[in-house]
């Protein structure tokens, strides 16, 4: 009985989440990397329920699989203690908080096309006595430095973006990473489902390893995992090259 109780809540929030989402792409005009952006600043600030209810659908719905999963993106990234971290597309900032807790000495940044979200993740982060570069702005135009990063970590991000839109972020990404530097990504996969999920994002539901080649990013691990609510995951690690001994 518990049981059922607990999941009838969860499908109740999700029709929720879902309902309000299609509200607000109804009334928006604009290009869907913006509509996302319109919605998660309607619904997101450190002060409404509907922040609460994201983060909420994060670590309470997700549970120990949603843990599970950025706990592993991190391990990927193999750091030791001492880097220049970049978290593309860093959204309230569980990511990025993470990384800067768990490995003092490394220089953390994130970034994000809501302001409302980079919001949420300063007062997080100021909460914690946690130094955090946070900024807003687009993964297809990095505000950064070339070379400037040992690491670039994105997950669950592209699928909010278009092919053109995809390839000029990889393409940002692989300049922004220093020579020898890695970028992890953890993105839905490994294809669109349905007519629905194809049309949100726009016919190329994930990141595919041709896109990372195209850059001259090197694949050098690459696996497809459960994720949350029945959705699987395509984990990938990538190499700058340039530079590197031997």
């Amino acid at each position: 009985m518990i049981t059922r109780l607990r999941k009838r809540k969860r499908w109740m929030a999700l029709a929720g989440i879902a309902g309000m989402a299609c509200w607000y792409w109804r009334r928006s005009r604009s290009s869907y990397r913006h509509r996302f952006t319109h919605l998660t600043d309607a619904l997101v600030s450190p002060y409404n329920l509907g922040f609460c209810l994201y983060n909420w659908g994060f670590r309470v719905l997700g549970g120990r699989k949603h843990e599970a999963f950025r706990r592993h993106v991190i391990e990927l990234a193999g750091l030791r203690g001492n880097e220049n971290v970049l978290d593309a597309g860093c959204g309230t900032g569980l990511t990025a908080l993470r990384i800067a807790e768990q490995y003092p000495g490394c220089k953390v940044y994130g970034l994000d096309l809501s302001p409302k979200m980079i919001a949420v993740a300063g007062d997080d982060a100021a909460g914690c006595g946690l130094d955090i570069d946070l900024r807003v702005g687009s993964t297809t135009d990095l505000p950064y430095a070339d070379a400037a990063f040992d690491a670039v970590l994105t997950n669950i991000m592209f699928h909010h973006l278009d092919l053109a839109e995809k390839r000029q972020a990889v393409a940002e990404i692989a300049r922004v990473l220093k020579p020898g530097g890695r970028y992890v990504s953890a993105e839905f996969g490994p294809r669109a489902r349905n007519a629905l999920e194809r049309h949100l994002a726009k016919g190329d539901y994930t990141l595919y390893p041709a896109h990372l080649v195209e850059v001259g990013l090197v694949v050098q691990h690459e696996e497809l995992s459960p994720f949350v609510w029945g959705l699987h995951v395509y984990y990938r690690v990538a190499v700058n090259p340039i530079g590197e001994p031997g």
